[in-house]
């Protein structure tokens, strides 16, 4: 007679705490401002951090700086998170870790959003490593 390996509830619960075979902890949220939240890891992340340090200095500084390069640059990070990242259900309510504005912000805005850490928070990338 064959062995069972826990009861169906189980596999139920196993499976909850999923997401393209990794678990939803492994994984960070990241809303994308009019359009909705996507699951993206840890290496998706770090390319959107590296996108986010270059805005920083680039606006920490008091030179002009060419408005469309900012959007260009939000607009890469928007990319990384749709090509990579997975889509959470539009019924799921869960916290963003990361908000990306949209590609329309201005420069008033975006020298008040990439300032200091910038949009991605250096404690998510220690909880990485």
């Amino acid at each position: 007679m064959a062995r069972r390996r826990g009861s169906p509830k189980d596999k139920v619960k196993r499976k909850r705490g999923r997401v393209r075979g990794r678990s939803k902890e492994d994984k960070r949220v990241v809303r994308l401002m009019g359009e909705g939240q996507y699951y993206v890891d840890e290496d998706t992340l770090k390319e959107i951090n590296a996108i986010d340090n270059r805005m920083v200095r680039l606006l920490e500084g008091t030179t002009i700086v060419d408005e469309q390069v900012i959007r260009e640059s939000i607009a890469g990070m928007r990319m990384l998170v749709k090509s990579k990242g997975k889509r959470v259900r539009d019924d799921t309510i869960i916290p963003s870790h990361i908000i990306i504005p949209s590609i329309d912000i201005t420069l008033e805005e975006a020298r008040e959003i990439f300032k200091g850490e910038g949009l991605v928070p250096e404690d998510i990338l220690d909880i990485l490593d």
